[in-house]
């Protein structure tokens, strides 16, 4: 069978690019290609990916093709991800294509699997920039029409999906991706990276893109009133990632909360790598993920598995992700997220029940089982 993957949205090892949707492709089609050498796979990516990249993913099966799509620039927006994309998938005469960045061609004609991650743009459109009517009017309801199988993250997309769109449940499954962290880091290592980002005694992190759906105000308001009402604590906050849409408050307010405590007691890092990401849920106190929404939340798990003590929300796919791994709160709730904090820093039974549980928790989420599930589909 002759099996098509659309990697034109995917993680670049070498360059770093790409969040959580791009890790989730990276990831899958690295895997998959490891432990499938029955079929052969055809990739398009567009021409600017990494040769390290490719490199990696392809590994060591032979029955790969890589097609590179140079983007033109058209003055007409369909023509290159659209018109020109479907044409060229075409032309490989493919028996299926997997789509799994949620959305697919619009003039692709043949058999399908989509990967729907999640659906939070219809529940709250104010978590977005405007004019994204083409994405949301046309692109995602015509690939979900159009798709042989929808596979989603979670249990929570699922229920989304099917509550937003007339979809009949048998042509959704639910597969929960893996993980992959590395837990091996020497001190010297971990020492480094503290020095980098003059990070200096105990602290609590968050990773993530720092807009209005991760709650992250709530979460700078939380940490400053538990730092007023504990004096003596020398803890800190760490903020870890790309700025995404509407950003600016969320330095205003650390701008003024440190004024007030006479000290950098808030640090945003920007982006790190995935060596740097690893480390600082390693040695952090504790990891505080407040998001409202999430079809996943990659960053729990990776927590967890790296034994860090996780909080997070009660809402979307959160609470079904990190089950009794980690601390649920209610996101709308300052005083949820303060509280929280203050229990998980100075509650020692807590801390390592969270820390045993959560380890275990992220045990249960492997590729292995992942790729075992698409090629089932496949077949």
């Amino acid at each position: 069978m002759k099996v098509g993957i659309d990697c034109r949205k995917i993680y670049d090892t070498h360059l770093n690019v790409g969040a959580g949707v791009e890790r989730y492709v990276y990831h899958l089609v690295k895997n998959l290609l490891a432990a499938d050498s029955s079929n052969e796979y055809v990739l398009f990516f567009y021409g600017n990916i990494s040769p390290e990249t490719i490199h990696k993913i392809r590994g060591h099966n032979s029955k790969v093709k890589i097609v590179k799509m140079i983007r033109t620039g058209s003055k007409i927006p369909l023509w290159d991800s659209h018109i020109k994309f479907s044409h060229l998938m075409g032309k490989h005469e493919l028996n299926l294509a997997i789509f799994p960045a949620n959305v697919m061609p619009l003039f692709y004609r043949g058999k399908s699997i989509l990967v729907i991650h999640d659906l939070v743009i219809y529940l709250h459109p104010k978590w977005f920039p405007e004019r994204q009517w083409f994405s949301t009017k046309i692109l995602v309801p015509r690939s979900i029409r159009r798709a042989r199988t929808i596979v989603t993250v979670s249990q929570s997309t699922k229920d989304d999906l099917l509550k937003l769109f007339r979809v009949p449940e048998e042509k959704v499954k639910v597969i929960y991706p893996g993980i992959v962290v590395k837990d091996t880091y020497l001190n010297e290592e971990l020492e480094k990276i503290r020095r980098k980002f003059d990070i200096v005694g105990k602290y609590i992190l968050f990773i993530g893109t720092i807009e209005p759906r991760k709650n992250i105000l709530k979460l700078i308001g939380a940490f400053s009133n538990y730092l007023f009402e504990n004096e003596e604590s020398q803890v800190s906050l760490v903020l870890a990632g790309i700025k995404g849409w509407k950003f600016k408050p969320f330095f205003q307010q650390i701008n003024e909360i440190n004024k007030r405590l006479l000290g950098s007691r808030i640090k945003y890092v920007g982006k790190v790598s995935n060596r740097e990401r690893n480390i600082l849920l390693k040695s952090c106190s504790a990891f505080v993920f407040p998001s409202y929404y999430e079809g996943f939340g990659f960053p729990v798990l990776e927590a967890m598995a790296l034994g860090a003590p996780v909080i997070t929300s009660n809402t979307s796919s959160l609470g079904e992700i990190a089950g009794a791994g980690a601390y649920l709160i209610n996101p709308d709730s300052q005083n949820d997220i303060r509280r929280a904090i203050k229990l998980v820093l100075e509650d020692k039974v807590l801390r390592q029940a969270l820390i045993t549980r959560g380890k275990e928790r992220a045990s249960r989420f492997t590729w292995e089982a992942t790729i075992k599930e698409f090629q089932n589909l496949i077949k």
